[in-house]
């Protein structure tokens, strides 16, 4: 056998591995050391498949072994084990199960890795601003006309005698109105008045941008604000807190942005 497998350039490695035998196996057949394997029954099966591989007749070597096994041997053998021969070692399956716990390893560090990253911000977009109309001058109107009064002379005769009321007092024009309502509104204070009904931090900053008012308010807490505006507001968990501007209530829904409301109040 050991002829036959040089002669068709086959080591001892690849029969060993198409047989799903050990090479000490082979190497036990090729030298007759049949005392180093299992038993008749499986030196009988290897020979068999052995012989096959290298197409030589199995009947000839087999008839060069010792006599078959008996009845009671051949009982004595699974049923598995007959006519393919039994591996050599046990297939080792922790390799497999090692790659799988890797795998689950680096699935777990990305995953990690991901939710502890810096979160993107988004450019912050300039607030939105709550314009004020400036009061509407009242038309002027037309100069009264002169209003003719009649005496009565000493003598009795009557005469007329013109009577010119005093001069009427033009009121501003439009144009003028705005611009002096601008400059008052632009010196004197707005007053801010914000209620709590859950914990909520909010930011005011004046016209000048300093900021004038910049903390985490409680719960059930009020506070007053005062400032030059226009005011730059902040307000977080804006649908938790009540803004009124000089005495003016003002809606925050349509400011509000990822639970962070952003408004200008001039």
């Amino acid at each position: 056998m050991r002829a036959a497998r040089t002669a068709q350039n086959l080591s001892v490695g690849e029969v060993a591995r198409q047989l799903r035998l050990s090479v000490a196996q082979i190497e036990a057949l090729e030298a007759n050391a049949f005392e180093r394997l299992p038993g008749p029954v499986f030196v009988r099966g290897f020979m068999r498949n052995y012989a096959r591989l290298l197409h030589l007749d199995p009947d000839v070597l087999l008839r060069a072994l010792a006599p078959p096994p008996t009845e009671e041997e051949s009982r004595r053998v699974p049923a598995v084990a007959r006519g393919k021969p039994m591996p050599a070692t046990k297939t080792v399956r922790w390799p497999r199960y090692a790659v799988l716990l890797v795998m689950l390893l680096a699935a777990l560090a990305a995953y990690e890795l991901y939710l502890s990253g810096p979160v993107p911000v988004e450019k912050e977009k300039p607030p939105s601003v709550v314009a004020v109309p400036a009061p509407i001058a009242p038309p002027a109107t037309e100069a009264p006309a002169p209003i003719r009064a009649e005496s009565v002379a000493a003598g009795g005769a009557q005469s007329d005698a013109e009577v010119t009321p005093e001069a009427p007092v033009t009121p501003p024009s439009p144009v003028a109105a705005a611009e002096r309502g601008s400059s008052a509104s632009s010196s004197r204070e707005g007053e801010l008045h914000l209620t709590f009904e859950a914990d909520s931090w909010v930011e005011v900053r004046d016209r000048n941008g300093k900021t004038i008012f910049s903390r985490l308010n409680l719960q059930g807490t009020d506070q007053r604000v005062r400032g030059t505006p226009p005011l730059v507001v902040v307000v977080g968990n804006p649908r938790g807190v009540r803004l009124t501007y000089n005495d003016r209530l003002i809606d925050l829904n349509p400011h509000i942005k990822r639970d962070v409301a952003r408004l200008t109040l001039e």
